[in-house]
């Protein structure tokens, strides 16, 4: 179907191929430092604030196609519509990182679905 745009044209939807064995519903991408730090006056005002070592955290939410999911441990790499992840201290619409957690959703009357939650740190080569 080829869609109608009117007025400003934004991103819109996810895209399509982006975790194999799932149909993507949703996404997001949180990104953040994971080691921080500040420093005090003898007055208790901040005068040193230090944000080091990026972190970034995808979840993906999806309709299962088939049995097998990505696995703890496995590598996933996904591509997101702005540059919200930070693969080597930069930011970029690609992430790549590691899986750290696996849902699984069943119903009486609905399709299965899985949420899979990965890590990505800025340091370290997936």
């Amino acid at each position: 179907m080829s869609e109608v745009n009117n007025g400003v044209v934004c991103l819109y939807g996810i895209g399509a191929g982006q975790v194999a064995s799932l149909y993507v519903q949703s996404y997001s991408v949180s990104s953040g430092f994971n080691n921080t730090g500040t420093v005090v006056d003898e007055e208790g005002n901040t005068v040193t604030a230090r944000y080091d070592d990026r972190r970034s955290e995808l979840t993906v939410e999806g309709v299962a196609k088939l049995t097998s999911v990505p696995q703890l441990g496995a590598n996933i790499t996904f591509t997101a519509k702005t540059a919200s992840a930070y693969p080597a201290g930069a930011a970029s619409v690609s992430f790549s990182g590691t899986v750290t957690k696996v849902d699984d959703r069943g119903t009486s009357k609905g399709f299965v679905s899985v949420s899979i939650t990965a890590e990505s740190y800025e340091l370290i080569t997936y």
